[in-house]
């Protein structure tokens, strides 16, 4: 294990694992470090829309050992679990998995292209000088590189060790309750059908956030996000959710979870942030907030903020101007990714917002549009409209 490299990435969920890859790919030495053994666990809903793998097409070719099963749009319910409204897709809309599964194969996917990983390895410490950045394990020892990624999660400890935050403000995240519970295949696939759309509550009683229940091939994930003012109500919450759903025949009678497992998910802060780059280190995926504010989901645009970092990393390099490459990084991710992370509106204009929500229940075509803008971050454009008017087939 060399102690010098190009670049060190630390975190090897999406973000740090395409980082890691895309890299490698381009011929430079990186280190890959996390904190966690893999495959290891991460609470997380875990679906995965299809513009990852159409902006990824080598994920294609793993398929099977990165995702468990297709979904085909999403159902969407009111705050009761009563009316519905339905986006459906004859393709797959994406895929459902679980983040032991998909993480560990974008590790492997990253060692095979020549990333180097050293797991159970945290970072406590990041010192930079004038042509290096190194960073400190727990253990002692130490590795420098050209340039740090912090692609760590929500609670980034490179995002701390290098200045860049202390924490999240309350507004900046969403509390998330979440269990996949085990389930038979052949009753799973009574229960829910073979081409299931995901379900997808808002607003469950009211909270700022939704429930969801997503059938995967041997599990069947149930959790609920929410802001709340006191992050200790998200369990009772969950409890009460979770056997609303099955009195109301949406989930099993014979299932409950063991385990339930607690995050934060920060959506949306990404435009809190005051710089996502500071010298020679730079922050990606959660750790910088790349979750979208509308929908929490964070892989695909992990994976993305990952993609840009890599072309302002190797301009960097062949221009010999790190700090200044490195802070093209603020442009190119707004263009990429500024729509799809931003946050539903509030305040003032939260009537509005649950206005809209409340057209789902009463016109089908907004439910289609509904379903466009949730799944794939679209905006509210003639080409969304265009694209909701029939129904998929």
């Amino acid at each position: 294990m060399r102690d010098r490299v190009d670049v060190i990435v630390v975190g090897a969920g999406p973000a740090g694992s395409t980082a890691a890859k895309l890299i490698a790919d381009r011929g430079y030495r990186v280190l890959l470090l996390d904190r966690a053994a893999f495959p290891r666990h991460k609470t997380c809903a875990s679906w995965i829309n299809r513009l990852a793998f159409e902006r990824f097409p080598y994920l294609m070719a793993r398929l099977e050992e990165l995702v468990e099963a297709p979904f085909y749009g999403v159902t969407f319910y009111d705050r009761e679990a009563i009316r519905a409204g339905l986006f459906s897709e004859a393709q797959p809309s994406g895929y459902l998995s679980l983040r032991s599964k998909f993480d560990d194969g974008l590790r492997r996917i990253a060692l095979e292209a020549g990333a180097e990983f050293l797991g159970r390895s945290p970072v406590v410490a990041v010192e930079e000088d004038r042509d290096r950045i190194k960073v400190r394990l727990l253990d002692g020892r130490e590795f420098a590189a050209k340039v740090l990624i912090g692609a760590d999660g929500a609670s980034s400890r490179i995002a701390v060790a290098a200045g860049f935050r202390k924490g999240w403000a309350a507004k900046d995240y969403v509390v998330c309750a979440n269990a996949d519970v085990p389930l038979d295949p052949g009753r799973l696939r009574a229960f829910y059908g073979n081409r299931f759309p995901f379900r997808v509550y808002l607003e469950y009683e009211g909270v700022r956030g939704y429930g969801w229940v997503f059938p995967k091939r041997r599990h069947v994930c149930v959790g609920i996000g929410a802001m709340l003012n006191d992050n200790h109500e998200i369990r009772p919450l969950f409890d009460r959710f979770f056997r609303n759903l099955q009195k109301k025949g949406h989930i099993p009678e014979e299932l409950w979870p063991e385990s339930v497992y607690f995050d934060i998910d920060p959506v949306g802060a990404v435009y809190g942030m005051p710089r996502l780059t500071r010298g020679r280190a730079m922050l990606i995926g959660d750790a910088a907030g790349f979750v979208s504010g509308a929908t929490g989901e964070g892989i695909y645009p992990a994976m993305v903020s990952a993609e840009l970092a890599c072309k302002v990393i190797q301009r960097a390099f062949e221009r010999g101007e790190v700090e200044q490459s490195l802070a093209r990084f603020s442009d190119l991710w707004r263009g990429a990714l500024g729509d799809y992370v931003k946050r539903l509106p509030g305040g003032d204009h939260e009537g509005k917002t649950r206005g809209r929500i409340e057209m789902i229940f009463r016109y089908p075509f907004a439910a289609r549009l509904a379903g466009r803008i949730f799944l794939y971050g679209e905006h509210l454009s003639l080409r969304t409209l265009v694209r909701s008017i029939r129904p998929a087939r």
